[in-house]
């Protein structure tokens, strides 16, 4: 009990300024903006990605038969056609709930980057 009254308690030095702790605040909000600006371009990145593979994954998997829907479409010279193509529903069974879980994971990180500090 002793040693902790004789412990000297934190002051400022004597230079310590206003502009100081200005330039303190400045650094630490560039910092922030840093920060801010590179958590944007990796959520950039992840769409442009999720985007281009899910692009990949239709072409491979779909590629001829889209092709051939398209051709027979064009090639019908505006009759309606009966096209049944419910694969496409799975894809999007798939992908929704990686869309969820990356909406999910972003909005954990934004949340845990912008919390209450006080």
């Amino acid at each position: 009990m002793k040693a902790m009254k004789e412990q000297p308690t934190y002051r400022l030095p004597s230079n310590f300024t206003f502009r100081t702790m200005q330039k303190v605040e400045e650094a630490l909000l560039l910092r922030e903006k840093k920060l801010e600006r590179r958590t944007l371009l990796a959520t950039i990145a992840a769409s442009l990605f999720l985007i281009l593979s899910s692009g990949t994954g239709l072409y491979i998997y779909f590629g001829d038969a889209i092709k051939e829907c398209l051709r027979s479409t064009f090639l019908a010279g505006g009759q309606i056609l009966d096209i049944q193509f419910p694969p496409i529903y799975l894809l999007f069974i798939v992908t929704i709930p990686i869309f969820m879980f990356f909406d999910r994971w972003m909005r954990k990180l934004y949340f845990k980057h912008h919390a209450c500090r006080g």
